[in-house]
């Protein structure tokens, strides 16, 4: 049996590694300054991180449209938490806290990864047929 990765697998795989990443860099920086809904927040986005993993790699029907929305979604929301001004308690801008270039370089490999997830549930999205289940891909 071929269990090769298929590209689906690989961006879902990508985002939970880069999420993770962020998640260690949030404890390298200490998390005494964290509201509360940023650490809900990251806490959600990283469940569904996993839970998006688990549906690609089991190749489930609806995982090109997890992988659709929960990369979409991370992303924006990442980008609206870490680079815009504060504007809700789910703000941790880095522009105020002064985060350092590793911080930053973290924050936009996951923002990347989330949005490279998000593209290719679209693509599968697009390649398969209506009402036909999801299939290995390369």
């Amino acid at each position: 049996m071929n269990r090769r990765l298929d590209t689906l697998s690989l961006a879902a795989t990508a985002f939970v590694a880069a999420n993770v990443l962020h998640t260690l860099d949030h404890l390298r920086q200490g998390t005494g300054d964290l509201a509360t809904e940023v650490m809900a927040g990251g806490t959600v986005l990283s469940a569904l991180a996993v839970l998006t993993l688990v549906l690609a790699l089991r190749r489930h029907p609806r995982a090109a449209l997890w992988a659709a929305v929960v990369g979409t979604w991370s992303a924006l929301g990442v980008l609206a938490a870490h680079v815009a001004p504060h504007w809700s308690a789910f703000s941790d801008s880095y522009f105020e806290i002064h985060a350092d270039a590793l911080s930053w370089i973290v924050m936009l490999a996951e923002v990347a990864a989330a949005a490279y997830l998000g593209l290719v549930g679209f693509r599968e999205l697009r390649r398969r047929p209506a009402g036909r289940p999801a299939t290995a891909s390369t």
